[in-house]
C-alpha cells in the first residue's frame, strides 16, 4: 500500500462530511451544536448510545465503549487498513492524494497499474459511446430495451457494446500512446493464430467490473447473436483484475447496503441492473460462478446479512449450498438468508412482471439458511418408512446439532418432529 503525505491525510480529514458518512450506517440525529446521536452500528441496540462530533470528526459508543476518527471509521467498517480507508475517503470527496517518496520498483509498479486502469477506463468509455450512438449497436439496444433496461440505469452502470472489428480497440489505443503489452496485460488483447494481436472482445454487450473504488479492472461480456460462443465471457485474470476476487455492482451498491444492514446477491448483471433501477440498490452478483472465499469476504464488507436471491432450480440450490460453505471459509460472522423465490423465475423477470413491492416482499420473508437446509431435506426426502425417516433425521441433525439454542432450533425442532409425525422429545434428543 502507497505511504501519502501528512498533508494529504489532513486535507482528506477536512474535505469529509462526517455526518454524511455515518449517516450511510446508521440514521443519525441532532442532539446539540456539536453532536449528534443514533443507535450503534457496531452493536445491536435498541436506545441510541452512539455518538458522533460532526468538527473533530470523531466518533464514541458509550454502549460497547468503540471510539475513534474519521479513518477508524471507514477502517472498522469496511473492514479495510488504514492506506485502503484513506484512498475510499479520496475518492469519495474529491482529494487529491501526494505520495512520501516510492522505492524505484514499487513506483513502478504503481505506475504501470495506473496506466493498465487508464486503458480500461477509456475502452469503457467507448463502449458506452458505441452502445448509444452507433448503429451496429442497434440489437443490442433492443435487447436491453425487451429486458425493461432504461437508458439511465444502464448508464450508471457504464453498460457499452464492443465493436464487430476484430481491432478497433487494439488500433484506436495504439494511437493513443498504449502498448501491445498493456493491451495483453489489460485484458483487451489476445493473439490470433498468426500471432498478431486482435481485440478479445466483439459484437458482445459490455458489462465493465469495477473494484471497490469504482475503477474498471475488466469487463463481462454477453453474445447477442445466435451461434455465438461462448454465451459469457470475462476478461482473462492477470495484473488487475481476478475473477475470483470480483463481486458486480460493489462500488453501487455499498452505500445501500450499509443501510439496509443486508446485501442481496443474484447470479447475472442484468439481475443486478433491473433490482436497481426498481429502487433496490443493495444488490450485486457473483459473476455467474460459485462463490469463492475472496467473494465471501467481499460481501461480509458489505453488511452484516447476505440475502441469497438465485434460481429456484436444482442449481440454484446447490449454488447455494456452496455459497454457504465460501461463506463459513471466508465471512463467518456474515448471517446467511435465502429468498423464496417462485419456481422458474429470476430477479430481473420478477420484478419486471410484477414489481418492486412485491419483490420487496419475497427479500423480507427471506428464511434463515439453516431452516432452508431443513425444509429442503423434509421436502424432498421419503417420509413414508422408518428407514426414510432415520435418513432425514439424521440430515436434519447435521444443521440443527450445532446450533446455539434459540427460538429458531426450538422452530426447528418442531418442523421435524411434525414432518415426521415424531413427539417433540424424541425429536429433540435425536437432534442433538
Amino acid at each position: 500500500m502507497a505511504r501519502y503525505t501528512d498533508d494529504s491525510r489532513e486535507r482528506v480529514r477536512d474535505a469529509v462530511d462526517f455526518v454524511e458518512l455515518v449517516n450511510a450506517r446508521t440514521e443519525l440525529r441532532k442532539a446539540g451544536i456539536r453532536r449528534y446521536v443514533g443507535l450503534c452500528p457496531f452493536h445491536e441496540e435498541r436506545s441510541p448510545s452512539f455518538g458522533i462530533d460532526p468538527v473533530e470528526k470523531l466518533y464514541h459508543c458509550f454502549g460497547c465503549g468503540v471510539g475513534g476518527d474519521v479513518f477508524k471509521f471507514v477502517m472498522e467498517t469496511e473492514s479495510v487498513g488504514f492506506g485502503e480507508a484513506l484512498e475510499l475517503l479520496a475518492d469519495r470527496f474529491n482529494v487529491p492524494l501526494e505520495r512520501t517518496e516510492e522505492d524505484p520498483r514499487a513506483a513502478e509498479r504503481r505506475a504501470r497499474r495506473d496506466r493498465l486502469l487508464a486503458l480500461l477506463e477509456r475502452t469503457a468509455a467507448y463502449y458506452v459511446r458505441l452502445l448509444w450512438e452507433g448503429d451496429e449497436a442497434a440489437p443490442a439496444r433492443a435487447y436491453l430495451e425487451q429486458r425493461g433496461l432504461d437508458e439511465a440505469t444502464l448508464r450508471e452502470f457504464r453498460v457499452g457494446f464492443s465493436p464487430s472489428g476484430r481491432d478497433r480497440v487494439v488500433v484506436g489505443s495504439r494511437r493513443s500512446g498504449f502498448s501491445d503489452a498493456e493491451l495483453l496485460a489489460a485484458g483487451l488483447a489476445q493473439r490470433d493464430r498468426g500471432g498478431g494481436l486482435v481485440d478479445r472482445f466483439f459484437g458482445r454487450l459490455m458489462f465493465p467490473l469495477a473494484d471497490a473504488r469504482g475503477r474498471v479492472v475488466g469487463f463481462g461480456a454477453r453474445a447477442l447473436r445466435e451461434g455465438q460462443q461462448p454465451k459469457y465471457l470475462n476478461s482473462s485474470d492477470g495484473e488487475v483484475f481476478h475473477k475470483g476476487r470480483m463481486v458486480f455492482g460493489t462500488h453501487l451498491a455499498r452505500v445501500d447496503a450499509a443501510k439496509a444492514g443486508s446485501v442481496v446477491l443474484v447470479e447475472g448483471y442484468t439481475d443486478v441492473i433491473a433490482m436497481h433501477q426498481a429502487g433496490i440498490r443493495n444488490v450485486v452478483a457473483s459473476m455467474g460462478t460459485a462463490l469463492t472465499e475472496d467473494q465471501a469476504g467481499e460481501l461480509g464488507k458489505l453488511a452484516g446479512t447476505l440475502l441469497l436471491c438465485l434460481d429456484a432450480d436444482t442449481a440454484g440450490q446447490e449454488a447455494m449450498l456452496r455459497a454457504a460453505a465460501a461463506v463459513r471459509a471466508g465471512a463467518r460472522t456474515l448471517e446467511l438468508r435465502v429468498v423464496p423465490l417462485p419456481a422458474g423465475s429470476d430477479p430481473a423477470d420478477l420484478v419486471r412482471s410484477e414489481g418492486a413491492d412485491a419483490m420487496r416482499e419475497l427479500l423480507g420473508r427471506a428464511l434463515p439458511f439453516a431452516r432452508w437446509q431443513v425444509e429442503r431435506a423434509l421436502a424432498h426426502g421419503d417420509t413414508g418408512s422408518a428407514e426414510g425417516r432415520d435418513r432425514l433425521l439424521a440430515e436434519a441433525r447435521a444443521v440443527i446439532a450445532p446450533l446455539p439454542a434459540s427460538v429458531l432450533r426450538e422452530e426447528l425442532v418442531r418442523l421435524v418432529a411434525g414432518r415426521l409425525a415424531l413427539s417433540e422429545g424424541l425429536a429433540a434428543a435425536a437432534l442433538g
